[in-house]
C-alpha cells in the first residue's frame, strides 16, 4: 500500500463507484419502462386527451346549436320528468367528475411515491455500501467534516481507527468472491457489534474500514478500543460449513493532534496502518510526527532508489569467511551497498525491503549474482586459490519460476564452476512457501551451488521442513555469538545448534565474531567457519585482494 494520502484515491474509486450505481439505478428503471405496454406508459395524456375532446366538443355545440331553444324543447317535451330525477341525474354526474378527480388524485400521488423511493435508493447506492449496508467513502467524509466541527466546538478528541483486512485474497481464490463477500459482511457485523452510540462505521475500499470515535474522554482508552476491535476481526470464520481466518492491522490517528481536517486525519490514521503492517500481523499503531519522518524519509528513498541502477550507485563489500582450522579464508559474502548522492550511505536492512515493495528486487539481486560470480571468477584469473562466494536471495527471488536457469546463466556467462558459488536463504523466505522452496532447492541442487540457510535461530523453520530442504550450510545468527562465551543461555542455545547441524549433517559457519574469546570458543565447538569484524569488516574487491594475498589477522 501507498504510503501517500489514501483519500485522493479513495475519492476516484468512490466517484467511480458512485455514477456507476447511479447508472445501473437508471438503466434499471428503463428496463421497466421498456416492459411496459404502449398505452400504458402513456395512460395520463391518452385519458387528458379524451378529456380535452370531450370539453371541447361540449364548447362546438354551444357555438354550434342554439342550446337554450334546445333545452326548452328537452323541457316541454319531458313535462312529467320529475325534480328528483333532476337532481339524481346531475348528482350522478358531479359524482363521476369527482371520481374522476380522485383517479388523477391517486395517480399523482403514486407518481410521486416512485419518484422519492426511486431518489431514495439513487441516494442509498450514493453515500452507503451495496454490500455491508455501512457508510461509503463519501458519506463517511461527511460525517467526520460534522464530527470534527463539534468537536471543536466542545474542545473534545476524535479518533481514527483505520483497518485494513490481510490474507483476502488466499479467502477470494479458496472461496470464490461470493465467500469473500459474506466474510466481509460478517466483519463488518463484528465491528458494528463493537462500536459504541454515536460512532460511525464506514466501509472506505474493498477490505478496509474505518471508524470514527467522537466525544472521547480521558477515561475512554483508545487502545483498548481498537485491541478489542482486532481481537473479534481475527476470530474464527464460518464460510460454507468451513474454518476461516484472517489477519488485521490498524492505524489510528486523533484529531486534533494528528490532522483538523478530515482528509488529514484519514492520511494520517492510513501512515500508522502501513506502519502496523510493517510490524507484523494483527498489529496497531499510533499515528506521530517521528512516524511522518520515517515516512517522509522513504518516500525519499523510493524515489532516488528507481533510478540507481542507471546511475551505477550499487557496489559490493566483500566479508571473509574463515577456516577455524587453518585461519585461512575459506569463502567470502559478498554484501550489497548503496551509496546515494542525497541520502548519503544507506543499509541494506533499510533499502532492500523498499526495493522488495517496489518489486525491483530481482532487478539488483540478477545484478549482485552477475557482478559477484564475475568477480570471483577475476580472483581465480589473478592465481588465489578457488574460493566460494555466498550471495543473499530475497523471498522474490525464490520466487522467480525456474530460478536455477537464472543462476546457470550468471555461471555461464562468467565462466565460474558451480561448486564456487553459495546461495544463502533466510529462514523466512524458505517458509513463506515451503512446498516452491522445496522445488527450487531441488533445481538449483541439481546446478551444483552450494545452499546454506542465514541467520539461523532469528526465524520459524520446522525441523521436519529443514531436513527436506537439500541444504548444504547453516549460518549461526550473530546474535547468539554476541554475547560468547560469558552467557550461559547463549552458551547452550548455539550448542543446541550446532548439535542440531550436525544431526542433519550440515556445514557450520558462525557470523558476527568480533572478539578473541568469541573466536577461542568457536574454535572449541567444532564449527567448520567464522566471520566476523574481528577477522575484517566488508571491504571493496581491491581491499578484499589485499587481504587474500596477506590476512590481516594471521
Amino acid at each position: 500500500m501507498s504510503l501517500v494520502g489514501i483519500t485522493d484515491c479513495l475519492e476516484e474509486r468512490g466517484n467511480m463507484t458512485n455514477k456507476k450505481m447511479s447508472n445501473t439505478v437508471t438503466g434499471s428503471k428503463a428496463d421497466e419502462r421498456k416492459k411496459e405496454g404502449f398505452f400504458k406508459r402513456f395512460r395520463m395524456f391518452f385519458e387528458s386527451t379524451f378529456i380535452v375532446l370531450i370539453t371541447a366538443a361540449g364548447l362546438c355545440s354551444v357555438r354550434s346549436f342554439n342550446v337554450p331553444e334546445l333545452l326548452q324543447q328537452f323541457a316541454s317535451t319531458q313535462q312529467r320528468l320529475a325534480l328528483t330525477e333532476i337532481i339524481a341525474m346531475v348528482s350522478i354526474s358531479v359524482a363521476g367528475l369527482v371520481i374522476l378527480l380522485i383517479r388523477y388524485s391517486a395517480h399523482l400521488r403514486r407518481k410521486m411515491k416512485l419518484q422519492f423511493i426511486a431518489e431514495e435508493d439513487i441516494k442509498r447506492l450514493a453515500f452507503f455500501d451495496s454490500l455491508t449496508n455501512l457508510p461509503n467513502q463519501e458519506l463517511c467524509h461527511d460525517r467526520l467534516e460534522h464530527a470534527i466541527a463539534r468537536a471543536a466546538r466542545n474542545n473534545s478528541k476524535i479518533s481514527i481507527l483505520f483497518i485494513s483486512i490481510g490474507d483476502f485474497k488466499s479467502i477470494n481464490d479458496k472461496y470464490g468472491h461470493e465467500g469473500g463477500d459474506k466474510l466481509l459482511q460478517q466483519a463488518a457485523k463484528r465491528l458494528s457489534n463493537e462500536l459504541r452510540s454515536g460512532d460511525t462505521l464506514a466501509r472506505v475500499t474493498g477490505v478496509e474500514f474505518l471508524i470514527i470515535l467522537e466525544s472521547l474522554t480521558p477515561q475512554d482508552n483508545i487502545s483498548d478500543i481498537a485491541e478489542k476491535m482486532l481481537a473479534k476481526l481475527v476470530k474464527c470464520y464460518r464460510i460454507s460449513m468451513q474454518e476461516a481466518y484472517i489477519t488485521s492491522n490498524i492505524g489510528i490517528s486523533i484529531y486534533p493532534n494528528d490532522g483538523e481536517h478530515s482528509k488529514e486525519l484519514i492520511k494520517s490514521a492510513d501512515t500508522a496502518m502501513c506502519f502496523a503492517k510493517e510490524q507484523g500481523r494483527n498489529s496497531l499503531a499510533f499515528f506521530s510526527k517521528e512516524l511522518q519522518e520515517q515516512v517522509n524519509t522513504k518516500n525519499k528513498i523510493v524515489e532516488q532508489l528507481r533510478d540507481a541502477m542507471e546511475r551505477q550507485e550499487f557496489v559490493l563489500h566483500y566479508q571473509p569467511i574463515i577456516s577455524t582450522q587453518s585461519n585461512e579464508i575459506i569463502a567470502v559474502e559478498a554484501l550489497l551497498r548503496w551509496h546515494n548522492e542525497l541520502l548519503g550511505d544507506l543499509a541494506p536492512n533499510i533499502f532492500i525491503p523498499i526495493a522488495e515493495e517496489m518489486g525491483i528486487i530481482t532487478k539488483i539481486g540478477d545484478w549482485v549474482l552477475t557482478q559477484a560470480c564475475r568477480q570471483n571468477k577475476l580472483w581465480q584469473q589473478q592465481g588465489y586459490p578457488g574460493i566460494v562466494i555466498s550471495i543473499n536471495l530475497s523471498v522474490m527471488q525464490l520466487g522467480i519460476k525456474d530460478y536455477a536457469s537464472t543462476v546457470a546463466a550468471a555461471l555461464d556467462d562468467c565462466r565460474l564452476e558451480p561448486q564456487y558459488l553459495e546461495l544463502e536463504f533466510t529462514e523466512k523466505t524458505l517458509m513463506k512457501d515451503v512446498k516452491q522452496s522445496m522445488v527450487q532447492l531441488k533445481y538449483l541442487n541439481i546446478l551444483g551451488v552450494s545452499l546454506a540457510i542465514d541467520d539461523f535461530g532469528t526465524g520459524y523453520s520446522s525441523i521436519k521442513y529443514l531436513s527436506k530442504f537439500k541444504l548444504n550450510r547453516l549460518k549461526i545468527d550473530g546474535s547468539f555469538i554476541k554475547n560468547l562465551p560469558e552467557s550461559a543461555v547463549d552458551v547452550l542455545a548455539t550448542r543446541a545448534i550446532i548439535a542440531l547441524a550436525k544431526q542433519l549433517k550440515l556445514q557450520l559457519t558462525a557470523e558476527g565474531v568480533e572478539t578473541a574469546e568469541q573466536h577461542e570458543f568457536i574454535e572449541t565447538c567444532q564449527v567448520e567457519a567464522m566471520q566476523g569484524y574481528h577477522f575484517s569488516r566488508p571491504v571493496d574487491s581491491q581491499a578484499f585482494t589485499q587481504l587474500l594475498h596477506s590476512p590481516t589477522w594471521q
